[in-house]
């Protein structure tokens, strides 16, 4: 009997520590104290070696705040995933995040469902400017006058060239002298790019040149125009590459792309930062790939042509983050990942911040000069408007339908502002 007593002492002991360490309210959310340890949970989906490097952030911060009793546990969700179970569990807050990653054109769409907690105050905290950040990233997290997001990186698309079949001097900077230059290059089992039928970077591709042209998505009033006459024109011109010129072989499914450009049978690939990591091109062991393959800005990119690109913000929830300790601790953590840029660019992004991109560390990472170049001239798009994601998906539709020969680059166009007109209708019964 008095073994039992005990071990039940014991027991109650340790369950009083843990009160003692986390915390006690109705909800078990063990950050709503004053005092104590705060543990941040934080949602994002990196993967590949931007997951593994944020891992890394993560690991080292928390080892160098413990003393400060901050503790970040960071789970990777598939990104569309992360967004489901976002608005599904963001009440919950045993169990919801208290920070999370996401692409500045996801919080215009998010923010309907009222789950930020506004930064106004970060910047004094952090002590920054918007000097010292990049445009496009610096806004992409401001909507209506208030900051809901805080900048990560940029992300724009950039053009990947296989170096044994074409030269540095051959690089077209223009639309109309890749087009040319594609057509030279397809021979022998070459093709100059081979462009996919899937919408997957092929509507990145498609955007850029709209932009490029002074073309958008959305009108001033927010009505979709991208079934217009500019838009038609880029279409048909990637059509054409294909069903005319035959540049690329037809029906390049996903992946294709980059089966055909790393088998050395085609000129071009487009893609974003992270794929050098892929390709292996920061290897320091790895000079072997670095004489294959080379990296270029998209053409019409240059100067001051626009070019689409995305932007990784952090944004912080209100049923989580409830005390501005907890506000603090988020907003530290925020600043240790800026002060380890030069980690996350390694990781294949382009950071935000711009001093690091004047370090000789930063410019000794060569294939990602091109994309820092595109970085100071993107637009994220039109993503103050909520549904914008929702018009940049219709139209990857009908880029697909048009590039598989499915329907005509005007009617597939015509056809995804109709089917985004109905899906904005239904949104809002």
């Amino acid at each position: 009997m008095k073994k039992i007593i005990k071990i039940m002492g014991l027991l109650l002991c340790g369950l009083l520590s843990l009160t003692a360490l986390f915390g006690c309210n109705q909800t078990g959310d063990p950050n709503n104290n004053d005092t104590g340890f705060i543990v941040l949970r934080f949602w994002n989906g990196f993967t590949g070696t931007d997951g593994e490097t944020m891992d890394r952030i993560v690991e080292h911060f928390n080892e160098e705040y413990a003393d400060q009793e901050i503790k970040v546990v960071a789970d990777k969700i598939p990104w569309d995933t992360l967004f489901t179970k976002l608005t599904t569990t963001s009440s919950n807050t045993r169990t919801a995040p208290h920070i999370v990653a996401m692409s500045a054109s996801r919080i215009a769409g998010m923010n309907l469902r009222k789950i930020f907690l506004p930064m106004d105050d970060i910047e004094e905290y952090l002590g920054v400017t918007e000097e010292e950040y990049l445009e496009p990233a610096w806004n992409g997290g401001i909507l209506n006058g208030t900051r809901l997001g805080f900048p990560i990186d940029v992300h724009p698309t950039a053009m990947y060239y296989n170096k044994n079949l074409i030269s540095e001097e051959e690089l077209p900077t223009t639309w109309e002298e890749f087009r040319t230059v594609c057509k030279e290059k397809t021979k022998d089992g070459v093709y100059g790019w081979a462009c996919p039928s899937m919408y997957s970077i092929t509507k990145d591709v498609f955007i850029t040149m709209l932009y490029s042209a002074g073309g958008t998505l959305f009108d001033t009033n927010h009505n979709p125009i991208f079934d217009n006459a500019l838009a038609v024109s880029k279409l048909t011109y990637m059509n054409d590459l294909v069903h005319t010129d035959k540049i690329s072989p037809e029906n390049v499914g996903a992946g294709g792309d980059y089966t055909l450009f790393t088998q050395g049978k085609s000129v071009f690939y487009f893609d974003g930062p992270w794929v050098i990591n892929t390709f292996g091109l920061l290897d320091e062991n790895n000079d072997e790939i670095r004489e294959k393959i080379g990296v270029a800005p998209m053409p019409e990119t240059t100067g001051t042509y626009k070019n689409f690109a995305g932007s990784h913000q952090f944004t912080l929830m209100k049923n989580t983050v409830t005390s501005p300790r907890i506000k603090e601790a988020c907003y530290t953590f925020m600043r240790y990942v800026n002060e380890h840029s030069l980690d996350w660019a390694k990781a294949g992004q382009v950071p935000a911040l711009k001093a690091i991109h004047e370090t000789d560390e930063y410019k000794a990472l060569e294939p990602l000069q091109a994309f820092t170049e595109m970085a100071k001239t993107s637009v994220l798009g039109e993503i103050e408007y909520e549904y914008w994601y929702e018009a940049y998906n219709k139209m990857g539709v009908g880029i697909s339908n048009a590039i598989s020969g499915l329907k005509t680059p005007a009617n597939a166009l015509k056809d995804a502002v109709s089917e985004f007109k109905g899906f904005v209708a239904d949104e809002q019964i």
